[in-house]
């Protein structure tokens, strides 16, 4: 496979890109709820299911059922200070009535513990809260988010075991909430309610598919995730107006191998739509060309760019052209190592994949909103990078 960035720098203008990508973020930040399930999931799913059709494809909208874990009663409070927050998605819940008693620190047993945690499940204040979590040794906990303190908010962690949740029950409080729950006087009891109501529901993903020439070539596809816990613009934003843009460029020529193009939920839930998606076509982890995963985050101001891929030439040619960008700061991962995103489930299936992320001050933060979390220079730089990439990809014979 040959990536050759130039021989494509006319086949998308500028302006018509500046014009798609603003275009395609206003839409996405006008949904200000993106989780899955929720009335504002099933709004992008059916809006990305218009782009489609506008690009004269077949748009394919599918349901699937899943448990739905809805946040009811979510608080704690000294009977002074009360602070509302969110459930871990994958705990237990106390029920709406909530439990009352001494609280200490995450190495006391049989109180409830009051702690921190970052915003990624990588950092060590969430590994600590997830090793408690498995010794389930307290009734409850509360953890207050470790975020910059230039932007206090609830930027909470990703449900990663929702099929199976575990442990005592988690409720999730913002950056400011710690300066009195962290200042609390060794006698004072404090009452905590996790309520998380379960009831059968469902899920959309979106899909549609460009017939190339040779159906004799095994596909690829272009896939992004759909959902977040917030509005979560500069994490999903990327992602969305790329995989649109490459549909739009390929829907109007036929590129030499057939191309699928899916947007899942789920993402914040362990991967559920994905799962749903690869359930339904399980030959095409290992069967398909390439997986182009269109990640999180690569479009956040003050961040860095993650490249990750499956083979050494795959990462090569895409550090290679990222470079050539002069963007800010650009890593990767060993081509070995289990990669970050959806792109691990393609990895673990031993399917071929490249992939783009980064890093994000505002990941999983409410303030993650248009226009003011984005980095235009970039996003534009990076949609013609992997615009070209999938193309590329697209019309590879070989």
């Amino acid at each position: 496979m040959i990536f050759n960035l130039g021989s494509n720098e006319n086949k998308f203008k500028l302006s018509n890109l500046k014009k798609n990508i603003r275009k395609d973020l206003i839409k996405w930040d006008s949904i200000k709820l993106h989780r899955t399930g929720t009335e504002g999931d099933n709004e992008t799913a059916y809006w990305l299911a218009h782009e489609i059709k506008k690009c004269g494809l077949t748009a394919e909208v599918v349901k699937f059922d899943f448990t739905k874990r809805t946040p009811g009663k979510c608080e704690v409070t000294n009977d002074t200070h009360t602070a509302i927050g969110l459930p871990l998605f994958d705990g237990g819940s106390t029920g709406f009535d909530g439990i009352k008693g001494q609280h200490g620190s995450l190495n006391t047993d049989d109180v409830i513990a009051i702690t921190q945690y970052g915003s990624s499940a990588n950092d060590e204040s969430s590994i600590n809260l997830n090793k408690a979590r498995a010794e389930n040794k307290h009734p409850a906990i509360v953890t207050v988010a470790d975020v910059s303190p230039n932007i206090p908010g609830l930027a909470v962690l990703n449900a990663e075991s929702y099929r199976k949740p575990f442990g005592p029950p988690v409720l999730q409080v913002a950056t400011q909430e710690g300066e009195w729950l962290m200042k609390l006087k060794a006698d004072e009891k404090i009452s905590v309610s996790v309520e998380l109501i379960d009831e059968e529901s469902h899920a959309l993903n979106v899909q549609t598919r460009i017939e190339g020439k040779d159906q004799s070539l095994s596909p690829l596809v272009v896939m992004t995730p759909k959902s977040g816990w917030w509005t979560s613009t500069s994490e999903r934003g990327g992602g969305i107006a790329i995989w649109l843009n490459a549909m739009r460029y390929l829907s109007k020529i036929q590129p030499n191998r057939n191309v699928i193009f899916t947007a899942n939920t789920g993402h914040e839930l362990s991967h559920l739509g994905l799962d749903h998606f690869l359930e339904k076509n399980s030959s095409l982890v290992k069967d398909a060309f390439a997986w182009v995963h269109l990640g999180a985050n690569f479009a956040a101001k003050s961040g860095q760019v993650l490249w990750q891929a499956s083979s050494d030439e795959y990462m090569e040619k895409g550090l290679e052209q990222l470079k050539a960008l002069n963007l800010h700061e650009i890593i990767s991962s060993p081509v070995s190592s289990r990669p970050l995103g959806e792109a691990r489930n393609i990895y673990d299936g031993g399917g071929k994949f490249i992939s783009l992320l980064g890093s994000n001050p505002l990941f999983h933060h409410p303030k993650d909103i248009w226009p003011d979390s984005i980095d235009m220079e970039k996003l534009i730089k990076l949609n013609s990078f992997m615009t070209n990439m999938i193309i590329d990809l697209a019309n590879d014979a070989n």
